[in-house]
């Protein structure tokens, strides 16, 4: 497994925890829609989650990051996810 699919896998479980999913993280394909049925994505749940994203990768994601992400799909969060640690890390290494 590599690091990106590690990570991802890391994102969908955050999901399924935060937002009380009963789903498997296996099962959030990355083209679903945040806001679906399945999802159920609203913006007091939005906090919450990107709260645990933070404490799971550490630092901390802008409000201009995630307004600029334009976040519709789980594929664009765990992108935002990506971002967010690939930040976070060359911030640790400097």
């Amino acid at each position: 497994m590599n690091g990106h699919d590690d990570m991802a896998n890391r994102a969908r479980k955050i999901m399924v925890d935060v937002l009380d999913l009963r789903l498997s993280p296996e099962e959030i394909g990355d083209g679903i829609s945040l806001y679906s049925p399945m999802i159920q994505l609203d913006s007091l749940n939005l906090l919450q989650l990107l709260l645990a994203v933070e404490e799971e990768f550490g630092g901390h994601i802008e409000d201009e990051d995630v307004m600029e992400a334009d976040l519709e799909t789980v594929g664009d969060l765990i992108g935002l996810i990506r971002q967010h640690a690939q930040t976070t890390e060359a911030a640790r290494a400097v």
